[in-house]
């Protein structure tokens, strides 16, 4: 595949933004235009160049929507919300030692989150957004995607949770199952817990392990929500994930009190602890498990490395930041707690629904045989389903990055079996 920077942490980064095009959150030219402007390794390029692309895009919003241009208005509008929260994605606070965010993320992400509640009123279906209380007075933000009323299926409405992974906002998730589930007949459900997006930035709330417990919650609210004459199918429910968000799903189909009928975790991670000591230096890392390197070797010589490297420095901080880790050892011990083992085997041990497991042979970060393979094993229902992408365009970038209609295609298909829907094949005859 090209690659539009040598970093290839930037060009991941880039072929991100990229593959939303599909859906509407990117433009090829407007990115090629942001792509020409950015330094490599710098932080601030990045900034400045989707910020301005951001900037372009929602003057195009606005005029359309001026002039009664509905799908245009709807497009530029998601294309500036996308832009928008890229523009912040590189920013990395304060350093590997504090957790707190750059000043600008709060402002810039809010920004983001307006601009994309205007695409949503455009949008052929309803989008319902509404707010769950968790715990120390919390306030959960979620959106609910309904299909639209020539897409819906007989009878009640079946439900897909997507669930939002470690460094995205649910606003960029919509890019995924959200932008292709409504047409086929679905509502998606995606929130934001503890340790993502604004709740993150804005009050600091650290990610937790057990995200069957927040899941809970936000559906225990919506069984109760008013929805204003939508029924959805609570025994067709689903739910989906990719990275740590196929790791949550993993732990929300096999812990939580829903009876769920299928789980598909695309590319999803295993044990972040060993993702993270076998993705740098393991054997330094098990040196220091077994008390033969102190803290603050680990500390020093981890400090060093965000001094030399720039993707260094954005992983540490970035991770800090979400797991609510001061150190870099902290940050390691902590990570210990993001993992499907358990004393006596493992939480896939519990999973009781069919499974569909991808993988990602080009992944920068999570390793096919560490991962996938091990959750492919790890699971004992007869219904569980392997697809291993070997090229960019197949999906072998992590997360199914610049291939995500071919994964929305893929994760329905395997929905629609699970779940018992059935669709008449397109094939027609044509007249002479």
């Amino acid at each position: 595949m090209h690659h539009l920077f040598r970093n290839p942490f930037f060009n991941f980064e880039v072929v991100r933004i990229l593959g939303t095009t599909s859906a509407g959150g990117a433009d090829v030219a407007e990115c090629l235009e942001a792509i020409g402007k950015i330094r490599e390794n710098d932080a601030e390029s990045w900034h400045q160049a989707w910020a301005e692309q951001a900037v372009k895009a929602a003057a195009i919003a606005d005029e359309a929507e001026r002039h009664g241009h509905r799908t245009a208005a709807r497009m530029a509008y998601l294309r500036a919300s996308n832009y928008t929260r890229a523009s912040a994605y590189m920013m990395t606070g304060d350093g590997p030692t504090k957790s707190q965010s750059d000043p600008r993320v709060v402002p810039i992400l809010t920004n983001a989150v307006d601009i994309f509640h205007k695409a949503t009123k455009l949008f052929d279906g309803s989008v319902i957004r509404f707010h769950v209380p968790f715990d120390n007075n919390l306030i959960l933000p979620a959106y609910l995607y309904l299909p639209p009323n020539n897409c819906r299926l007989p009878g009640k409405i079946p439900l897909v949770v997507c669930l939002v992974g470690a460094d995205s906002i649910q606003e960029e998730i919509y890019y995924t199952l959200p932008a292709a589930g409504p047409e086929l007949g679905y509502a998606v459900l995606t929130f934001e817990g503890p340790g993502q997006g604004l709740m993150l930035h804005q009050h600091g709330i650290p990610m937790r392990p057990d995200w069957e417990t927040v899941t809970d919650v936000v559906l225990d609210f919506l069984v109760k929500l008013d929805l204003e004459g939508v029924a959805l199918d609570w025994e067709r429910i689903a739910v989906a994930g990719a990275s740590l968000g196929g790791y949550f799903a993993l732990r929300v189909a096999s812990s939580t009190r829903f009876d769920f009928k299928a789980c598909a975790a695309v590319d999803p991670l295993y044990d972040l602890y060993d993702f993270a000591t076998k993705h740098v230096a393991p054997g330094f890392f098990d040196l220091w498990s077994k008390g033969w390197i102190s803290d603050w070797a680990v500390d020093s010589v981890i400090a060093l490395g965000v001094r030399l490297s720039f993707q260094t420095k954005w992983e540490i901080t970035t991770s800090s930041r979400f797991l609510g880790a001061t150190t870099p050892t902290e940050l390691l011990n902590i990570m210990r707690r993001f993992t499907l083992r358990e004393k006596d085997g493992s939480v896939l041990d519990r999973l009781n629904c069919p499974v569909l497991v991808t993988g990602a042979s080009d992944s920068i970060y999570l390793n096919e045989q560490d991962h996938t393979a091990v959750v492919f094993r790890g699971l004992s229902h007869p219904a569980k389903e392997l697809w291993l992408a070997r090229s960019p365009g197949e999906g072998s970038l992590q997360a199914k990055v610049g291939a995500m209609a071919l994964c929305n295609q893929r994760v329905f298909l395997f929905l629609d079996e699970r779940l018992g829907i059935q669709r008449h094949s397109l094939a027609y005859v044509q007249t002479p």
